[in-house]
């Protein structure tokens, strides 16, 4: 009988966390009195599982506001979620072609959860490694090629929403202005990609465009990166012609 209560007792721990992961589905963040009102769960309770859950990477709380919010483990376990078709099985030939080929880092990446997140990368032997984007995790919106392609082509809603947040200067040349940073976006959904020069590593550039499927909607982003001076010439993007033609060959396989 002990032995019966103390497997109870273990699936309801494990029922009331789930409970309170699923209580942030179209949520960013949250206070403990909204989770408790969302899971049904005491105050006592629900803090006791969140101490856990933010233990374990599943949770994370801004010291701030001292709200909650999904934690990193979340999208590192996300990365491993098989959607209708696996994009990565998709993508990375074609990318890893294209890194050979180029001597140089590609990336595939998805928006998710209000963020950026990279889902591989794929680079050269021969060439240099870019690695300020691990597999897994987020840049700033504002930052980047593939961050800014894919903010690009979010509802008005949501572009809104990511222009209230406080933008993150990485470097000098990281736009923070979100005025400026709108007028950008426009731009880049209008020409379909961005050249993103020195605004998250001094010295580096990274190329991005999207990806569609056949009706149209964004499925992700593709991107290169790689010195300046590779990347760009006469302030115009080196390889474009031939990222977009890794894109509609990413694109012809969504079927």
């Amino acid at each position: 009988m002990d032995l019966d209560r103390d497997k109870l007792s273990t699936v309801r721990a494990v029922q009331r966390a789930a409970a309170i992961l699923k209580s942030f589905e179209g949520k960013h963040l949250q206070t403990l009195a909204e989770i408790t009102r969302a899971t049904g769960l005491d105050k006592g309770t629900a803090r006791r599982l969140l101490f856990t859950l933010k233990k374990e990477g599943f949770v994370a709380q801004d010291p701030r506001t001292e709200r909650y919010g999904l934690g990193r483990m979340i999208r590192v376990l996300a990365t491993g979620i098989e959607m209708e078709f696996d994009l990565r099985a998709l993508a990375v030939p074609v990318l890893s072609e294209l890194a050979a080929d180029l001597q140089i880092t590609a990336f595939l990446s998805v928006y998710q959860d209000h963020q950026a997140v990279c889902l591989e990368r794929v680079h050269d032997m021969k060439g240099m490694e870019v690695r300020w984007w691990s597999v897994g995790g987020t840049l700033p919106l504002n930052c980047g090629g593939a961050p800014k392609v894919l903010l690009a082509h979010q509802s008005t809603e949501e572009i809104v929403r990511a222009l209230q947040q406080p933008l993150t200067r990485l470097t000098p040349s990281s736009p923070v202005n979100p005025r400026t940073l709108k007028s950008h976006l426009a731009k880049v959904k209008q020409r379909g990609w961005d050249l993103a020069i020195d605004d998250v590593v001094v010295g580096l550039t990274a190329l991005a465009v999207p990806v569609f499927d056949t009706s149209g909607q964004l499925v992700c982003a593709i991107s290169i990166a790689g010195l300046t001076p590779q990347m760009v010439d006469g302030g115009k993007p080196v390889y474009l012609a031939r990222l977009r033609s890794a894109a509609d060959n990413i694109s012809s396989r969504l079927t």
